[in-house]
């Protein structure tokens, strides 16, 4: 048996300001105003993936660059 993902559509209120500035931009870029909220959605998510492997890997031990290409053997 196979699962099947069912896709509900999501619904925001927006204040005036924001919608009003959504929709320009997204006149300005000859695209929906859904499709400008969509691709700043999933870059606002990723930017914040991001930032949380940011952290999670802040403390981990790093070498200078230079040792770098020397462990590759590259060094100059």
């Amino acid at each position: 048996m196979t699962a099947t993902t069912i896709k509900k559509p999501a619904s925001v209120r927006l204040p005036a300001r924001l919608n009003s500035a959504l929709l320009k931009h997204a006149k300005q870029l000859k695209i929906s105003k859904e499709s400008l909220a969509r691709q700043a959605i999933e870059e606002f998510l990723q930017a914040e993936a991001d930032l949380d492997a940011v952290k999670t890997r802040r403390n981990e031990p790093n070498i200078p660059h230079a040792q770098f290409w020397k462990n590759l053997g590259l060094e100059g």
